[in-house]
């Protein structure tokens, strides 16, 4: 099984102003976690500012780890909402000296306090960048929803025309429904990522946030994860609250 697990950069500011001290420990603390993952994954994924609050960015948050763990196989989100083509472009680049191996290109929540847009989409800025010729350095990655309502949107059509070199779903919930998104992008030559959220109690909010019901993998994440991994080309794993709860579920699938 490919299997990939997801960690959230520090927050730039915890409480009232910017701590470094308080930076540099969340750093080594999210170093050390990378740590305890490696012999268990098969890559790390970084985020890129969850729910739009201000993080340390992925490509630096990979840069850390990779100094401090060593080889390890790392991914990036990068969020478009808050840059243009030229700020993208930085952030690819920079991705690509550190060695990252994905970017999933996604939209993005909107910031806490000062909501906006670039005006710039993923799809869009994921065939510029395969113009301007990064694909061949990197794996450029877009999001997909969890279930395909509509295979004649224009949203999902745009993201099928960009050629990722995959589709990275939100947290999915059926086995059925991520079937049916492996064969949508199959005859297109596109890879299908699979994200499963660890369903724990203290997981519980954020997949209410998100609208996800575990009801089908709930008692037995660990089979769900397998079986997903044989429909699709790896499985991301996320436990945005619950890193011990994410850590057992790994230790289950070795």
């Amino acid at each position: 099984m490919k299997i990939f697990y997801e960690l959230n950069p520090p927050k730039i500011v915890k409480g009232e102003k910017f701590d470094l001290d308080q930076l540099t420990g969340d750093m080594r603390t999210m170093a050390e976690r990378a740590s305890q993952l490696a012999s268990l994954v098969g890559g790390i994924h970084l985020t890129d500012s969850v729910l739009g609050i201000p993080r340390v960015s992925g490509v630096t948050a990979a840069g850390y780890i990779k100094e401090r763990v060593g080889k390890v196989t790392l991914s990036c989100s990068v969020r478009v909402r808050d840059r243009n083509f030229t700020s993208l472009c930085q952030v690819v680049s920079d991705a690509i000296l550190i060695g990252v191996d994905n970017m999933l290109v996604l939209m993005g929540d909107e910031p806490v306090d000062r909501p906006g847009d670039s005006g710039l989409r993923p799809s869009a800025a994921v065939k510029m960048l395969v113009k301007e010729g990064f694909g061949s350095s990197i794996n450029l990655d877009l999001s997909f929803p969890a279930k395909v309502k509509n295979k004649s949107a224009q949203s999902l059509q745009n993201k099928l025309d960009a050629r990722p070199n995959s589709l990275v779903t939100q947290s999915i919930s059926s086995l059925s429904d991520l079937d049916e998104i492996v064969q949508l992008a199959k005859p297109h030559g596109i890879k299908v990522a699979a994200v499963v959220m660890v369903p724990s109690e203290k997981n519980r909010q954020s997949a209410s946030i998100i609208g996800l019901d575990w009801l089908e993998y709930e008692k037995n994440p660990a089979d769900f994860v397998k079986n997903a991994a044989r429909i699709a080309d790896r499985v991301l794993i996320t436990s945005p609250n619950s890193f011990r709860a994410g850590l057992e579920l790994l230790k289950e699938l070795t």
